[in-house]
């Protein structure tokens, strides 16, 4: 398989310009503004104003002259002004005819605070989705409704058009979150820990703007180096995979941090396939963020920490994390949490430890982690960061200081600032304590240097970067198209579905999956014993026969399946057993089309290959053992069809028995390029047919490298398109 990488041409500046207007525009009319002090409409204009916004405010309230200096305007259609930006603070049943007489006068570019729509349920429901269609047919973009608003902390702007308490400082990080609520929890929680925000966005109900086109705008914006988000559902997953592949990829990648939380009850409910059944809608996601190449945490804490990593620009080249520390506890601790994160300690160069051992006292642990003792000075640090952070096997390093009674904190954390400025790999600090070594971490800070009060939430952090550094290094290939048969398989479906079919019996999906270039075992439909007999002598024995029927679905239940069959007699014997068996069990009026006779498969490595049509994100892929192993061990992978080529690879390698297919204590290693050709398959036949709700090929039998592999036994599901 030929494997290029693919560079992406589609603009990425078009929904990036066009939402630009929203984040720096001249004028903002505020529709709904108010004198009462701790109402909504006050709070936007105060943020507004006190918040130092550059341009022009006009606040529209026809029952007052001006509001905090700024003149009133009865309505938006006094404003005798161009509006970039109109922020409405009003009933909700009011709203779409100010945004239509907005639009009139010229205005794109909406934040719509007032809640009211589709998160009420019934006449809100409606009311969004007539907001969403003038959205459309004007070319407007909304962000919300029910949200909190927009802050852009950019000199040149100053804008919070928010009603949170305080304008954030400004900082590296933009940020995107569905919840209002929390958005104004996640503004307090960074004031107190010190972090700035470039841009801050609630985006509410997304009538008409989603995550994705507000990643795009983030990912444009040359002051924000991280993008956090919070979300509760995803719109488009396709659309956000490769929305985030295209940032996170590049020669300016940005990491994007998220935090997900929700489930979909139609996701969460059990399906019919063993796909459908093990795809939660937590799985779906984590599936889907994975593919996007989204570090995905699982607290506010989490968030800013893993973002808190990203202020230096510096990415590790690998895992090896070097430690140095002034007590051996803390030192214990991150040498476990470096481990549980999948990370790898650094083994010293010999001058790295001849230089250790002659500038460290001699009770000093020179192995990873080093140990510089308790009484270690700034001059103690600087020696062992010179010798540590020049070793050519050392990606990334992590400081460790415990206040001691001798320790000057600040001179320290300068020396760890110093170490960053000359030897161009990620450090993070690790200033244990609040008080006493609050002075090292605003330096640090100040400085660029990550910085942390444990051990362990250091070590997630440079975790995390890792991660992403890997992620960038990872190419980013096409989508393979295989020359298929499709209209045989569209030809199937209208045939099983006009006759009330939904549910295709075996001989039908192993006919669709045929067309799509499957290695599928050697079969014919026989229809008597005779035919049976002289279809086995051309297949060659031993074979295998199964009851074909479409109201047949459990063969095995109803006796409906012989094994090992290895001469003609017993051919003719089994199927006049079996039709005479069947019938007898489920009624002589059943209709049966005949005995599948296949080939009986030499045995090998059984592994699974799915598909379940998720509401909300579309063909989600499984992967992984098969036969009995499926249910007991759930060691699966997914992946959102379609797949790039080398996604399958890693759909292979993302199950925790990999190494059995890899080979295992003398076994030979499996096919898994062939393993890998049939993902792909699979990837264009769901994504070509949507009319496939569910699908199941288990088992696939593979064989040894070079020697392929089967499809034994398939089920396929139809639905609407």
């Amino acid at each position: 398989m030929t494997r290029t990488p693919v560079v992406d041409e589609r603009p990425q500046t078009e929904t990036a310009g066009k939402l630009e207007p929203l984040f720096a525009p001249h004028v903002i009319a505020v529709v709904g503004a108010s004198r009462t002090p701790g109402s909504v409409g006050n709070a936007i204009i105060s943020n507004l104003v006190l918040g130092g916004y550059t341009g022009v405010i006009y606040p529209v309230n026809p029952k007052t002259k001006s509001i905090l200096g700024n003149r009133c305007v009865t309505s938006v259609e006094a404003i005798d002004d161009h509006v970039d930006l109109a922020v409405l603070v009003i009933p909700a049943p009011h709203v779409q005819g100010v945004v239509q007489a907005c639009a009139d006068r010229g205005t794109k570019h909406f934040v719509v605070i007032s809640a009211g729509f589709k998160e009420i349920g019934g006449e809100g429901v409606q009311r969004e989705a007539n907001l969403k269609a003038l959205a459309q047919e004007r070319g407007l973009t909304i962000v919300g409704p029910n949200c909190l608003g927009i802050i852009n902390t950019a000199p040149t702007v100053r804008m919070n058009a928010t009603f949170a308490r305080d304008m954030p400082v400004a900082g590296p990080f933009g940020l995107i979150s569905q919840s209002g609520a929390l958005c104004t929890a996640l503004l307090d929680y960074a004031k107190g820990v010190g972090i700035g925000f470039s841009r801050f966005v609630s985006f509410g109900n997304k009538a008409a703007v989603t995550e994705t086109d507000l990643l795009l705008a983030l990912a444009a914006d040359p002051l924000t180096k991280a993008i956090l988000m919070y979300v509760e559902e995803l719109s488009h997953g396709q659309q956000f995979i490769e929305t985030c592949q295209r940032i996170t990829h590049g020669p300016n990648p940005k990491p994007i941090i998220a935090i997900k939380t929700g489930r979909t009850q139609e996701g969460a409910a059990a399906a019919a396939s063993h796909t459908g059944s093990l795809a939660g809608s937590d799985e779906v996601y984590d599936a889907v963020l994975a593919q996007a190449g989204v570090l995905r945490v699982e607290s506010v804490k989490d968030l800013f920490d893993c973002a808190e990593v990203f202020v230096d620009p510096a990415l590790p080249h690998g895992r090896r994390t070097a430690i140095v520390t002034n007590a051996g506890g803390p030192g214990i601790m991150a040498t476990d949490a470096c481990i549980r994160s999948e990370m790898t300690l650094s083994k010293f160069q010999e001058y790295t430890l001849k230089s250790l051992r002659y500038q460290l006292p001699p009770t000093s642990s020179l192995k990873n982690p080093v140990d510089v003792i308790g009484d270690a000075k700034h001059d103690r640090y600087r020696a062992a960061l010179d010798a540590v952070s020049a070793d050519e096997g050392v990606d990334q390093l992590v400081v460790i200081v415990t206040p001691q009674t001798m320790t000057d904190v600040t001179e320290i954390a300068d020396v760890i600032r110093e170490t960053k400025g000359f030897c161009g790999k990620p450090i993070v600090g690790c200033l244990m304590g609040l008080v006493d070594v609050s002075a090292g971490v605003q330096l640090l800070r100040k400085s660029g240097v990550p910085t942390y009060a444990f051990p362990e939430d250091a070590m997630r952090a440079v975790a995390a970067k890792c991660r992403f550094a890997e992620w960038t290094r990872r190419p980013l290939l096409g989508y393979r198209q295989f020359p298929v048969d499709a209209a045989r398989v569209e030809a199937i479906f209208d045939e099983e579905l006009k006759a009330g079919r939904t549910a295709l019996v075996e001989l039908k999906a192993l006919e669709v999956f045929r067309a799509y270039g499957f290695p599928i075992v050697p079969y014919a439909l026989a229809t008597s014993a005779i035919e049976a007999a002289q279809a086995a002598a051309q297949i060659g024995f031993p074979v295998v026969m199964k009851i074909s029927g479409p109201k047949i679905v459990h063969k095995t239940d109803v006796g409906g399946v012989r094994l090992n069959l290895t001469d003609e007699a017993g051919v003719r014997t089994a199927y006049d057993e079996m039709i005479a068996g069947v019938r007898g069990k489920m009624g002589a009026d059943t209709e049966i089309w005949g005995v599948l006779v296949q080939k009986m498969l030499p045995r090998g490595k059984e592994v699974i290959l799915g598909m379940s049509r998720d509401p909300r994100m579309g063909p989600l892929l499984m992967f992984g053992l098969g036969g009995i192993y499926t249910e007991a061990l759930k060691d699966v992978a997914f992946r959102l069809a379609p797949i790039r080529e080398n996604e399958a690879l890693e759909m292979i390698m993302g199950i925790r028995s990999h190494k059995l297919l890899r080979g295992f204590r003398g076994e030979a290693p499996s096919d898994l390029e062939a393993i890998g050709d049939c993902l792909l398959r699979l990837s264009q036949l769901v994504s070509s047919h949507p009319r496939i709700r569910e699908l199941d090929i288990n088992p696939l039998l593979v064989y040894a490298a070079g020697q392929g592999c089967m499809v034994a036994d398939a089920r396929v599901i139809l639905g609407d398109r």
